[in-house]
């Protein structure tokens, strides 16, 4: 019995990615073997080096590329960045659906991929199935990979409950690198243009709720590049404090100008509690200076633009966070 061929839609999004792009090329062309052939759809937009031109010459090398320039500068909010990625991701999976592929591997352009990858998800033959990604010696997408449970995986170990090393493991979500059977978006499944649930936690919701399984495969692992990590961190511009009691206003604002002044920690998104480790430093600065006081400590968006993000502090409210 011939062995069946196995036709994968690459799909990636770029934007100033002119230093990676001749790695990012050499890395998945090795994925190639005789039962698997490779196409690409990428999508450009916003750069401002020569990632276009790279591109181009790479897609005028190789007719299995397709390549659509697509600009959605300016964005005013970190919510309308989150639209514009999921419109961004939808002209990609459209683009794949018309290579006449079999499956289509969702894949941040900026990652450190083995040249195996392909073959062991491939093997898997699962519907949705996606690399464990670490960062270092940390896991590193704890928004997209979450259990069955719906729980997000931390980034240290054991990273989640359900977690197995070297297995096939049945999650809820998984994100970052992800290779889909080319029916999934047959079904209709598309980016959701919304944070909590409009990337790709969307869509393995959306496709988990149409019948579909998603895994992880920890026997075969990507890395993301610290370089590129440390561009998405979010640092303090700033804290408010919200304070009815006119006793304690002048109190609070030396307290926000001195952790403003020491607290030095930088946030990978902006879903971090105000209870979490990360804010021992801001506890204790409250603690010296106002001990005893019922606070809420949070996390908002202050700028999406300078990646730069506010912490409140509500005076008199018990944290439950």
């Amino acid at each position: 019995m011939a062995t069946p061929i196995h036709k994968v839609a690459v799909c990636s999004l770029f934007r100033n990615s002119a230093a990676t792009i001749d790695y990012y090329r050499a890395v998945l062309s090795s994925q190639a073997r005789p039962n698997i052939e490779l196409c690409f759809a990428f999508v450009e937009g916003d750069s401002t080096d020569d990632t276009l031109a790279r591109l181009e010459a790479w897609r005028d090398a190789d007719p299995r590329l397709s390549l659509t320039k697509l600009d959605v500068e300016p964005v005013r909010d970190f919510d309308e960045r989150v639209v514009q990625w999921a419109r961004l991701g939808n002209v990609a999976i459209e683009s794949a659906l018309e290579l006449d592929c079999t499956h289509i591997l969702w894949c941040e352009s900026d990652l450190a991929l083995p040249h195996d990858l392909l073959e062991q998800l491939v093997a898997d033959d699962k519907d949705i199935v996606a690399p464990a990604i670490f960062l270092g010696g940390m896991f590193y997408d704890t928004w997209g990979f979450r259990g069955l449970d719906a729980v997000r995986f931390t980034n240290e170990a054991p990273y989640h409950r359900e977690f197995r090393a070297h297995d096939l493991v049945e999650l809820s979500s998984v994100g970052s690198t992800v290779l889909f059977k080319r029916r999934v978006f047959e079904a209709g499944v598309r980016f959701r243009g919304e944070y909590a649930s409009g990337l790709l936690v969307g869509v393995n919701h959306d496709a988990r709720a149409l019948g579909f399984q998603t895994f992880m495969d920890s026997r075969v692992a990507v890395l993301h590049p610290t370089s590129g990590w440390r561009r998405q961190q979010y640092a303090l511009e700033r804290v408010e404090v919200i304070c009815a009691d006119p006793s304690a206003r002048a109190a609070w604002s030396d307290v926000a100008c001195e952790i403003e002044n020491k607290l030095t920690v930088q946030l990978g998104g902006l879903d971090v509690p105000g209870d979490h480790a990360v804010f021992a430093p801001l506890h204790a600065i409250v603690a010296r200076r106002m001990p005893g006081r019922a606070h809420r400590v949070s996390v908002r968006l202050a700028s999406e633009t300078k990646k730069r993000y506010a912490i409140v502090i509500e005076d008199g409210v018990l944290n439950t966070a």
